[in-house]
């Protein structure tokens, strides 16, 4: 918490001389158009762009049910309303005889014929309403309720002497308000007394504290997107000038373009700031905390927060996804005409972008070689981990879905982890080696001893089964025959337990129709030799015996189209 805290205190440090600015939230809210009613001209109402006069107004909600601070508010039916709340606002910031003078401005509105002179006005989207008095807005005529405001937002019923979060030794009891911070943060003494969610900070340091939670949620500059999530970008600054910082991220955010709005792309902002503090020298001055939150209006959603990511970190990232052909996206937020084989679609294996998003910025580790087949498992026989809907297993064992039963590319996806250095054991020619040999009993065998996966006993039975059923589905398909496709979409997956069968009714097809030859006794020969070496202590899971069979029909496949036999 207290990192956090620190956080919020620099940037509000950052911009102390920019308070004003800052708790005016004219700048974050959508404005489209403003609507004036100016008292003095017989509550004559006129519709402008929201940029040809919002600089002169200042929108400061209170708090959800408290108001605004000026009579400047969203335009609705409860508009009367809001308008009573901020003159009762601004009379609590203002000394006595600045409260006489507006008492006495607040006597004279006709509230009966401020609602006909807003009434055109309803329908208007995103627009705003506010009062003039003698042609100026009510901020420019008190502008000391907004300064008062900002002295007095962080004032709590109870102050002691203690520690201080930033400053140390001081007075303290003062309320950032930040609403995820808990009393068990406070002293003993403090805890008791108060009913408040406070922290131990001076007036100064909280003031400070509010402002920078106020900038960081408010402006877009510290809002990111990554793998469809938003969240924010918090800096810790080991630099005495740390405006410098924060000015490169405004500069960042003015060359937006239109693809970072792309939902799914990989933060191409959040590069180029990196690359922006390589050449400025201030890469090794920096650590960027990625904060997962929502905003919605007043209310603030955390999920989760990934702490202290070096930008040399950011920097590897974004080249080892292009040296390995990453693509941030699912391939179903690409356009068809826009698919490219060549790219690995990582969110078609680890859906969960604050997942991906740990195990590429964060210290988030695959422990287990499971976990890497059950998600090679499901692109498999799905697709991609987000679909739901199974695939024939016919279609799956043909090679039909070539792109998903590419081997080679499932590996690059172990490869690229492996680079990234969150795998917990060796993904080396975990699922897919190189290599041609000149019978499919030679490749197999080579296969055997240098793919991870095929080290199992039982792998190798189902990668010599799967070559085998591929054989004799295609010679049934030729006699005109699906039976044993048919029966492989009714068992859904090959498991230990069904193995056998599976076997069974490929013995019966080669009977049937006549299946013979060298090959046939080739890979029969296969089969027969890897299940004769497993011994009944030798298990592996449905993910793995799937991608075996898979592994084993689809290699055969291609071995014979590279032959030209098919």
């Amino acid at each position: 918490m207290a990192d956090l805290v620190k956080i919020f205190y620099d940037v509000g440090k950052a911009y102390a001389d920019e308070a004003l600015y800052n708790y005016n939230q004219t700048h974050s809210k959508r404005i489209d158009k403003i609507v004036t009613i100016d008292l003095d001209k017989e509550y004559e109402a006129k519709v402008y762009d929201r940029d040809a006069i919002v600089d002169r107004f200042f929108l400061r909600v209170t708090s959800s049910n408290g108001g605004n601070l000026y009579p400047f508010l969203y335009l609705s039916e409860k508009s009367i309303d809001g308008m009573k709340k901020a003159f009762n606002n601004m009379r609590r910031f203002l000394e006595e005889d600045k409260k006489r003078e507006l008492q006495k401005i607040e006597k004279q509105i006709d509230y009966e014929r401020f609602q006909e002179a807003i009434a055109p006005y309803m329908n208007e989207k995103n627009c705003y309403v506010g009062l003039l008095y003698q042609g100026k807005t009510f901020n420019e005529l008190f502008l000391q309720v907004a300064t008062n405001y900002i002295q007095n937002v962080c004032k709590s019923d109870i102050e002691v002497d203690g520690d201080c979060y930033i400053v140390g030794s001081s007075r303290i009891g003062y309320d950032a308000r930040l609403n995820f911070c808990s009393v068990n943060e406070l002293p003993a003494k403090l805890q008791k007394a108060t009913k408040f969610r406070l922290l131990p900070l001076s007036q100064e340091a909280a003031c400070l504290v509010k402002q920078g939670f106020e900038k960081i949620f408010e402006e877009n500059i510290f809002r990111f997107s990554l793998f469809g999530l938003s969240y924010y970008l918090l800096p810790t600054l080991f630099m005495e000038n740390k405006r410098v910082f924060f000015d490169k991220l405004e500069e960042i955010a003015k060359e937006d373009d239109a693809t970072i709005q792309e939902k799914y792309n990989l933060e191409k902002r959040l590069n180029r700031l990196v690359k922006k503090l390589e050449e400025s020298d201030l890469s090794q001055k920096v650590l960027l905390s990625f904060l997962f939150a929502k905003k919605s209006n007043n209310a603030i959603d955390l999920y989760q927060m990934i702490e202290d990511v070096a930008p040399s970190r950011i920097s590897k990232a974004n080249q080892l996804m292009g040296e390995f052909q990453v693509q941030p996206k699912a391939s179903r937020f690409v356009k068809k005409r826009d698919y490219d084989k060549k790219m690995l679609y990582i969110r078609d294996y680890i859906e969960d972008g604050l997942l991906l998003a740990k195990l590429i910025f964060g210290k988030e580790k695959i422990t287990h070689p499971e976990v890497i087949e059950g998600i090679i498992a499901k692109k498999i026989l799905f697709g991609s981990v987000a679909n739901q809907e199974k695939r024939d297993f016919s279609l799956v064992v043909s090679g039909y879905y070539a792109d998903d039963v590419d081997f080679s590319k499932h590996q690059r996806f172990v490869d690229f982890l492996a680079a990234l250095g969150v795998l917990g054991f060796d993904g080396r020619n975990y699922i897919y080696v190189e290599g041609e040999m000149e019978s499919f009993s030679n490749i197999a065998k080579k296969k055997f001893e240098e793919v991870e996966l095929l080290r199992k006993l039982r792998a190798r039975e189902l990668y010599a089964l799967g070559a085998l059923t591929q054989l004799v589905m295609k010679w049934q398909y030729a006699q005109g025959s699906e039976s044993l496709a048919k029966y492989l979409d009714s068992i859904g997956a090959v498991t230990m337990q069904n193995a056998d069968r599976v076997f069974r009714k490929v013995y019966e097809g080669t009977r049937k129709y006549g299946v013979g030859g060298k090959e046939y006794e080739d890979l029969l020969q296969l089969y027969v030799d890897a299940k004769e070496a497993v011994k009944n202590e030798d298990t592996i899971s449905i993910d793995q015996a799937n991608i075996a069979f898979v592994m084993g029909s689809v290699d055969y496949k291609k071995y014979k189209e590279q032959k030209g036999e098919e």
